[in-house]
């Protein structure tokens, strides 16, 4: 009996412990997104159809193109969960798709990241257009944070995308 009502007790206390493991999608509108450096005069940025785009025709390293959007999760998250899909997986892809583009493209590779519980990867790359890319993707609770700066100066759209990462992660996901 008593080896019974411990086991009641502890039911609740693990399915409990369970959902807290698991990132909440927060539903962002990004009317609130703030991204250290892209601010006026030089930055044309805000929300924009459910998700947040800039564009900074000034920067010392030229043009750069910014977005932040949420899409919903097509499978992808629980592939990364689980292993399937890994960061060297996705260099695979990656660089397959960069020599199918044609022209200078070029990938320069995945890293895993994680946020709170969600899952997900940074990657580099250059477009057959010419500019540099950094994509960070987050994976959790059926939803993708996706966050895509491009411009023709790789450090200088690292550093962009690092901090629209920091920024919108935190209202994205918890």
């Amino acid at each position: 009996m008593r080896h019974r009502l411990l086991a009641c007790l502890a039911l609740p206390v693990m399915l409990l412990a369970a959902t807290t493991a698991h990132a909440e999608f927060l539903a962002p509108t990004f009317e609130s997104l703030t991204i250290e450096g892209v601010t006026a005069p030089d930055w044309i940025a805000g929300p924009r159809d459910g998700g947040f785009i800039g564009m900074c025709t000034t920067c010392a390293g030229g043009t750069m193109l910014l977005e932040v959007k949420v899409n919903n999760d097509d499978g992808t998250g629980e592939r990364v969960r689980s292993g399937d899909t890994s960061a060297e997986r996705y260099t695979e892809i990656g660089q397959a798709s960069a020599q199918q583009m044609g022209g200078e493209s070029d990938y320069f590779g995945t890293k895993r990241i994680d946020f709170a519980s969600a899952v997900g990867f940074k990657t580099r790359a250059k477009t057959a257009t010419g500019d540099f890319s950094a994509t960070y993707q987050l994976w959790s609770d059926g939803k993708q944070l996706l966050i895509r700066v491009y411009g023709k100066d790789q450090s200088m759209v690292d550093n962009v995308a690092e901090k629209a990462y920091s920024a919108a992660a935190p209202q994205t996901f918890r």
